[in-house]
């Protein structure tokens, strides 16, 4: 996929991506809430209280993330040269 500016890409809701899934809508919170490059807007909790965040989940993440759960060996190289660049 070739790689659109952040502001003319499609952003997804966490609802229509749970269709497109076929998926909970919380499950695909728990799949993105700690990924790079989803948008996050809203309050973040604080102790107990229960955290009140929108999730607009890009193209490009969101097909990253499909690729990940297809081929779960599968490791890109910029993910390797991470893994070497911690040792």
């Amino acid at each position: 996929m070739t790689q659109l500016p952040a502001l003319t890409e499609r952003h997804y809701s966490v609802k229509e991506v749970a269709q497109m899934l076929a998926m909970s809508g919380a499950a695909i919170r728990r799949l993105f809430c700690n990924e790079p490059g989803v948008l996050r807007f809203g309050k973040e909790k604080r102790g107990h209280q229960r955290d009140y965040v929108t999730l607009r989940i890009p193209a490009s993440v969101l097909e990253r993330v499909y690729r990940r759960m297809m081929c779960p060996g599968f490791v890109t190289s910029a993910e390797q040269d991470k893994m070497k660049a911690a040792r």
